[in-house]
């Protein structure tokens, strides 16, 4: 295996300019933050990003947790990789993370400086201790899966390769450790959300039951029981709820929705006057 590190102080810009970096020198699997990153999407690991504390992230991001390097190490393993970019804020923090996967030695180590300007860094520095946003070099949709309830928004970037013009989509995320704070969705705004959208519907007669859960990883779970008024397509309609739900809650509050269940329990029949 080929080890390459892309090395720079924090909010320089690496994970910003790693899949260019990748890409320069033929890498197919990125080392950033705990997690391994493979063709836009993450094979392994845990993000730093999720940690509640910056000392909490710096420990997952060099993998002193030995189930959470056994687990990158074994992913490593299951896709022979032959070329991997580690990146770090230091030389130190970068030889820490081959020796905690196993990785034999660097072979070559890039400097943030070689392939960003000064103006590319300030602005990087600018993004991290004004606004706490980090980049993600993997797509938003990807990012997604594992960060339920996170403000993450995409980040597309052009570049020239061969002659011809590569779009890359990475994600800026606000971690939990961010000095910014935390922000809490209460269980009301969810009722409030599922109830609005529910009754924007004029097939629903009435709202019986709500109920809500969150899955280990952070996804929603819904279950909603209803009332319709008949004559209607009532599992159409109980379809068009449901997904109208899961898109809302997702747009308003960034947590993902694993399920959302609508179960039609009554019919209210309509007189002919009320057809």
């Amino acid at each position: 295996m080929k080890v390459y590190a892309l090395v720079g102080k924090s909010g320089t810009g690496k994970s910003h300019h790693s899949m260019w970096v990748a890409k320069e020198n033929k890498i197919d699997y990125i080392i950033d933050d705990g997690l391994l990153i493979s063709d836009n999407k993450i094979i392994a690991g845990k993000s730093a990003k999720r940690e509640p504390t910056k000392v909490a992230s710096v420990r997952c991001a060099v993998f002193s947790d030995e189930g959470h390097a056994a687990m990158v190490k074994e992913a490593i393993r299951e896709q022979n990789v032959a070329s991997l970019l580690i990146i770090g804020t230091s030389e130190k923090m970068v030889n820490m993370i081959a020796n905690a996967l196993a990785l034999g030695p660097i072979q070559k180590m890039i400097r943030i400086e070689d392939v960003s300007t000064p103006e590319e860094m300030k602005i990087a520095a600018e993004m991290r201790n004004k606004e706490g946003k980090h980049v993600i070099p993997v797509p938003t949709f990807e990012v997604k899966k594992q960060f339920s309830g996170y403000f993450v928004d995409p980040l597309m970037l052009l570049f020239k390769k061969k002659g011809q013009t590569v779009v890359e989509e990475k994600t800026v995320m606000r971690p939990a450790y961010s000095y910014l704070g935390e922000y809490k969705i209460a269980p009301k705004v969810l009722a409030d959300i599922c109830t609005y959208e529910t009754y924007n519907f004029p097939a629903v007669h009435k709202i019986l039951h709500f109920k809500h859960a969150t899955t280990p990883g952070g996804r929603l779970i819904i279950e909603m029981d209803i009332s319709v008024n008949y004559p209607c397509r009532v599992s159409k309609q109980a379809r068009k709820i449901a997904e109208k739900i899961k898109e809302s809650i997702e747009e308003f509050t960034s947590i993902n929705v694993k399920k959302v269940s609508v179960n039609v329990k009554t019919l209210h029949i309509l007189k002919r006057d009320e057809r």
